[in-house]
């Protein structure tokens, strides 16, 4: 019994022993070892001011390099590589900008290397999201006008984001939790590719040659 005792005290010594460096770090392991995933994830906006709140669902789809889709309601996002295209059904236009413009179109690696150089990260606690055991971790932006706190929950057995929240300077807060996380799913190519719906209107922000 006190063998079993000890035993789960040094468990439990090792948990709390985390940095948030190290969680950053072992994501960021994650993610250079995975080829691809999926997710299903739910967006939720809390408009401080007003006391209102706004939330849709949607999926996202991601092959290494840089292949993505993102699914909402509202909204769907494609990248083949070198293009993003950004169609939003209700309005009938197609912004298109290039992958490379991390102002308009920033990259799931561009994300994680600001994370790692421009924040520093805090361990706050384990907690747990739908269940899942998990590390949530404060990144600070070393530069405060560079940036907001961002909060992260990291799976502390798959070592991915299942939750990620952020407020503005004004207190709106941003959440995404994301659910039914696939490492490395088979994800055929023709799922990032964008045939522009007909009659859509199509604006083209990439830089002219």
């Amino acid at each position: 019994m006190r063998r079993t005792i000890a035993l789960g005290l040094l468990l439990a010594g090792t948990t709390f022993a985390l940095t948030g460096q190290d969680v950053l770090s072992r994501l960021q392991k994650r993610y250079r070892k995975l080829k691809s995933f999926s997710a299903e994830f739910t967006y939720k906006f809390c408009w401080k001011l007003v006391g209102e709140e706004r939330q849709e669902e949607g999926k996202i789809f991601f092959r290494k390099p840089n292949l993505f889709r993102i699914e909402t309601p509202e909204r769907l996002v494609v990248c083949d590589g070198e293009t993003v295209w950004n169609y939003t059904p209700a309005a009938g236009q197609v912004l298109v900008t290039s992958y490379g413009d991390r102002n308009l179109s920033p990259t799931l690696k561009d994300l994680i290397s600001d994370y790692l150089e421009g924040y520093v990260p805090y361990y706050i606690r384990p907690d747990s999201v739908s269940g899942r055991r998990c590390h949530l971790i404060k990144l600070v932006p070393k530069d405060p006008e560079e940036g907001t706190e961002v909060f992260l929950w990291v799976d502390g057995r798959r070592w991915v984001v299942r939750k990620l929240s952020y407020s503005d300077e004004i207190g709106n807060e941003t959440t995404y939790l994301l659910k039914n996380v696939k490492i490395n799913p088979k994800l055929e190519g023709k799922i990032f590719n964008f045939e522009v719906p007909e009659g859509a209107e199509v604006v083209d922000l990439r830089p002219k040659r």
